[in-house]
């Protein structure tokens, strides 16, 4: 009886086997259970299998906030630089847009993402020690420096702002005069390929204006004739002609071409 049982057993499939393992491990790491996830992965099951969405298991710990578990993973040689197909978004960007600062900083220690891509997402939440954590770990370029410093000054981050100075950001310059004309040049309706949503583009008591379908609308700041930044948001837009830019906001980057009027 007990070798039929074990003929039976091996007939399944070692990686059928496996993946149960994997979904197991799946679903542990959502809910944080350390000893269940240390239990799996002795039994065999992949530390960085994914979701259809391309979540490990790491990254579901990390967007839920389970903070013993994300550094039990990282111990374990878990990597924190992983972005999700779905949203597009790297594990620490949901970690910071959720608030879990203390698994963000985990996760800034261990990774080797750009700091100048980084940098951005840190300074607009305004916690300081995330801030500090992200320095320390590696030095931004100086244009990253001083765009953050003049985002945190346009959103009143008077400690993030100090903090910026103390770290060598300069001063932003005073902006250039842009010709009215060429402003009034820029104006319209643009759509990308890339970007789910079109960009209206007008001019406003000489300054210029964009807003998104269905969002707000913001000012930009010239820093030459083509290239202008809405820096709270880190937004940066560079006109190649009147008739199209390039977006540009952390590491996306979207070409947007202006409609044809009929």
């Amino acid at each position: 009886m007990h070798r039929i049982a074990w003929l039976v057993l091996a007939l399944i499939p070692v990686d059928l086997l496996a993946a149960d393992l994997n979904e197991e491990l799946l679903t542990a790491a959502r809910k944080g259970d350390v000893a269940a996830v240390t239990q799996l992965l002795e039994k065999g099951a992949a530390i960085e299998t994914k979701t259809a969405y391309g979540q490990t298991p790491l990254y579901l710990a990390a967007m839920n906030g389970h903070d013993d578990l994300v550094r039990f993973l990282l111990e374990k040689g878990a990597s924190p630089d992983v972005t999700d197909t779905f949203y597009r978004a790297p594990m620490l960007t949901f970690a910071i847009t959720r608030g879990h600062f203390a698994t963000a900083k985990l996760l800034i220690e261990k990774g080797t993402g750009n700091p100048d891509q980084l940098l951005p997402q840190v300074v607009q939440v305004g916690n300081v020690e995330l801030l500090r954590a992200l320095l320390d770990k590696s030095r931004p370029s100086q244009a990253a420096l001083d765009s953050a410093y003049e985002g945190a000054q346009q959103r009143n981050q008077v400690g993030v702002a100090a903090f910026l100075k103390k770290a060598g950001a300069r001063e932003p310059a005073p902006p250039p005069k842009i010709d009215p004309k060429l402003l009034e040049s820029y104006a319209g309706n643009y759509k990308s390929e890339g970007a789910p949503v079109g960009i209206k583009a007008f001019v406003r008591d000489g300054v210029l204006m964009m807003q998104a379908e269905g969002q707000g609308e913001f000012a930009l700041t010239p820093k030459s004739d083509t290239v202008f930044q809405f820096a709270p948001a880190q937004i940066t837009v560079e006109f190649s002609s009147p008739s199209s830019f390039t977006l540009r906001q952390g590491a996306m980057s979207y070409l947007f071409k202006k409609a044809v009027t009929q």
